[in-house]
């Protein structure tokens, strides 16, 4: 396929690109001696160089990192005061303050120096270059070659500042909304995970992740398998992006680069629903229910109820603010808020202090729980704030396959752009 050579300052965009500006290629390569006609001063570029002119793009990757780690401490930190009543709740919120105070020295470090593009693009490969012709010893790149960055992002040569802007906007759309779904999947996991430790246990909530990560991972691959081979049929640069130079693989993006992973990945393990005994419910005895709608609902009412009528009741009993408890039964507020209760006007866990241990109401015990009910309603809105991460939690799940859906958009703006630019180009041609 005829394509045309490449010269120095041609624009370039990248998959990874957060901001809207396209970059220039530059030489890299020491004492080029092929230039672009008599400007000597624009070499013809080559598999050895792979750097762009002063400004870097900023990176989806790093932004990726920090933003996930931020949110996943603010989660932990979360999930710890809502069940901040022994040494795992303590141990999350030491974790999460922790995880703030490096997530908070990795953003200063960033905003003093680069993204390290400079660094992971010498590290890349050019891939589709020219088999047979080459300058100064090393191959020729032309219009159809992709350089794959050691961060992960592909950058392409295109001619067209118009072109290159343009799909450079719809890239930055697409990174910048997948950040910002890992994070929100990153914090639920990490407010869920500290949820879900104290009432599955470590050693289950260990294992739930483990199998949410593998789930995820594979339905991700097939999620880009099923992208990949239904996109972009008659574009020839998708094809060979596909097939020659980033092929999908079923390895994890944080074993392959762990400086990339975020908290992201591990989805949030708190959208299993438990029975009274701390078990996992089950419709037959033998399936987990993932998360019940009608439970969710119901449990949210419960709380909210609860609050209320704790609300209502704390009024009530203000009017025995100073009455002896010996004599609250002799009082007509007294005779009410009982009967109130023995007729069922309040939930059973809400008064459970004003009776004995036959069940019946004792106004003697009516004090008593004017000064427990705030404790109560605090207890409210924390399972409030729990249902909350759980609903999260169940759709953060989603988030990453989201995520991978803007993802691929990014690989095909890329080729498309590729595609409209073909056109384009000096009038030095290679048949490759």
């Amino acid at each position: 396929m005829s394509a045309s050579y490449i010269p120095k300052d041609v624009y370039a965009i990248c998959t990874f690109q957060t901001d809207a500006e396209p970059r220039q290629f530059v030489d890299t390569r020491d004492a080029p001696t092929v230039f672009y006609g008599t400007d000597t001063t624009r070499p013809l570029l080559t598999v050895a160089d792979k750097n762009i002119r002063d400004k870097e793009f900023p990176c989806k990757s790093p932004k990726n990192a920090m933003w996930g780690f931020i949110c996943f401490g603010a989660g932990l930190i979360v999930g710890a005061l809502l069940i901040l009543s022994g040494p795992v709740g303590w141990a999350a919120l030491t974790v999460g303050a922790g995880v703030l105070l490096c997530a908070g020295a990795a953003v200063y470090h960033g905003t003093k120096i680069n993204h390290l593009c400079t660094g992971s693009l010498e590290k890349g490969n050019w891939k589709i270059e020219h088999e047979k012709v080459t300058f100064d010893e090393q191959k020729a790149i032309t219009q159809n070659s992709i350089l794959v960055c050691d961060a992960g992002g592909l950058l392409s040569p295109i001619f067209s500042y118009a072109i290159a802007k343009k799909y450079a906007e719809q890239i930055k759309s697409n990174n910048n909304t997948e950040i910002g779904l890992n994070a929100f999947a990153s914090f639920f996991g990490g407010a869920g995970i500290v949820i879900a430790g104290v009432e599955m246990g470590i050693a289950k909530t260990l294992l739930w992740m483990g199998g949410t990560m593998l789930a995820m991972n594979e339905g991700t691959y097939w999620e880009r398998e099923m992208i990949r081979n239904n996109s972009l049929e008659d574009n020839i640069h998708y094809q060979d992006m596909n097939e020659r130079v980033d092929e999908n693989s079923r390895m994890p993006g944080y074993l392959k680069d762990p400086l990339n992973a975020t908290p992201g990945d591990l989805a949030s393990p708190d959208i299993l629903e438990l029975d009274e005994k701390g078990d996992i419910k089950s419709q037959d005895g033998k399936r987990p229910i993932f998360f019940s709608g009608k439970w969710y609902v119901q449990d949210w009412q419960k709380n909210l109820i609860e609050i209320k009528q704790g609300t209502a009741l704390s009024k009530d009993l203000s009017a025995l603010e100073g009455v002896n408890s010996r004599e609250v039964w002799k009082t007509q507020e007294g005779k009410v808020i009982v009967e109130n209760i023995r007729n069922g006007k309040y939930s059973e866990s809400l008064v459970q202090t004003a009776k004995d241990g036959l069940g019946r109401v004792r106004p003697r015990n009516l004090p008593n729980l004017a000064k427990e009910l705030p404790a109560l309603k605090m207890q409210n809105i924390k399972n409030i704030g729990k249902l909350g991460v759980k609903g999260g939690g169940f759709i953060g799940f989603f988030f990453p396959f989201i995520a991978t859906g803007f993802s691929e958009d990014s690989r095909k703006a890329l080729a498309n752009a590729m595609a409209e630019d073909a056109g384009n180009g000096i009038n030095i041609i290679s048949n490759n």
